[in-house]
């Protein structure tokens, strides 16, 4: 059988400035294009207009387990090795009792006074604190991410009386209740 006048055209095409463009290749990539930036345009909202991120988040007590080793500083050096019970109120401050053992000795324990700090969780779920002790330990501040929708905080700490290179420790915190 002989094709018809019809089957041996080419498809319709669309003129552009510079070339021409099956119309149904150009009607499928525009629905493409358009599918592809409403979905973007959702995600964007969703992601702009949840503030779970924040200080509140991790309203509450967490129990830490703390690992590292402290490498320079006063007094003891080595492996360091601790638990901890911090509570963050909610609105940026906190308090933690501690008990810590460096190279197997204790350096700290519950019997000393809590020590107070703050905190800073970011609309990314990444955050800061930094821990102020009563018993003679330097200061200590710590980057932290919140995950498992604010049931943990992971840590390490970035320096300890204001300087990097003392504590090469990090900790894994879980939500009390």
């Amino acid at each position: 059988m002989m094709p018809t006048l019809a089957q041996l055209q080419p498809p319709v095409l669309a003129k552009t400035a510079t070339k021409e463009v099956p119309v149904k290749r150009t009607v499928i990539t525009l629905a493409i294009v358009s599918c592809a930036l409403l979905a973007s345009a959702s995600t964007a909202i969703a992601q702009e207009d949840d503030h779970r991120c924040n200080n509140g988040l991790i309203e509450g007590s967490y129990g830490f387990s703390v690992q590292g080793t402290k490498l320079a500083g006063l007094g003891l050096v080595g492996l360091q090795v601790g638990v901890a019970m911090t509570h963050f109120d909610g609105q940026g401050g906190l308090s933690q009792i501690d008990t810590v053992t460096i190279d197997g000795k204790v350096a700290a324990d519950f019997t000393h006074p809590p020590a107070n700090g703050t905190y800073t969780v970011n609309a990314d779920c990444t955050g800061s604190f930094t821990l102020i002790f009563t018993d003679g330990r330097p200061p200590v501040t710590t980057a932290f991410v919140v995950v498992e929708g604010g049931r943990e905080i992971d840590t390490v700490v970035t320096s300890a009386g204001g300087a990097q290179g003392i504590l090469a420790t990090g900790s894994v915190g879980k939500r009390r209740f």
